[in-house]
């Protein structure tokens, strides 16, 4: 059995965030997308390993924004946090000019080698961890891949179509790396 991700927001999302989640859920096979409503981390937990989720993203916002991307891992009657995210900035599918709706897709791979030095590369093992896409030399087919992009002190993430070489999915830029297991900061 395929293992599952639980995708929920903080409570009472903007239309933006629930839109950006909508976005995320279309391009993660094997995603569940829930309601957050009044539902505590406890119950988050429950719902997540009643549906055999090997994890929970919650989209965190700021002034209407989403602004981090929080991983954590159910443990027992409760969330265990992973990691987190911080965004610099998120771009809807329908704000991406020349982009497409992801039709068809059978898996989300991820190509090691197209990704760059610099913070990017560090990015890339906690997008692995959380998104869980397969590991492959070359997209090709009706796969959906992972890409980033970045420099030193930040990274972007996007989602390409391997049959059109177009994008299909949201695009979101990670600033900053909070990491719950190891206590560090990345970049530093």
């Amino acid at each position: 059995m395929k293992s599952r991700l639980l995708i929920t927001t903080s409570r009472e999302p903007s239309r933006r965030t629930r839109s950006f989640v909508k976005d995320l859920s279309t391009v993660l096979p094997n995603s569940i997308r829930v309601t957050r409503g009044k539902a505590t981390h406890a119950e988050l937990a429950s719902k997540a390993s009643s549906l055999g989720a090997h994890g929970v993203l919650i989209i965190l916002e700021k002034k209407g924004n989403p602004s981090a991307i929080m991983f954590a891992e159910p443990a027992g009657s409760e969330l265990k946090k992973v990691f987190l995210l911080k965004l610099g900035g998120v771009s809807l599918l329908r704000e991406i000019p020349g982009s497409q709706f992801p039709l068809g897709i059978e898996r989300l791979v991820i190509v090691p080698r197209s990704v760059p030095r610099g913070f990017a590369e560090i990015l890339a093992p906690y997008i692995v961890e959380c998104f869980r896409p397969i590991i492959v030399e070359r997209a090709v087919g009706r796969a959906l891949e992972i890409k980033l992009f970045g420099g030193e002190k930040e990274a972007i993430v996007a989602f390409m179509c391997a049959s059109s070489d177009r994008e299909c999915g949201p695009r979101f830029k990670v600033v900053k790396i909070v990491d719950y297991i190891k206590q560090v900061k990345l970049p530093e």
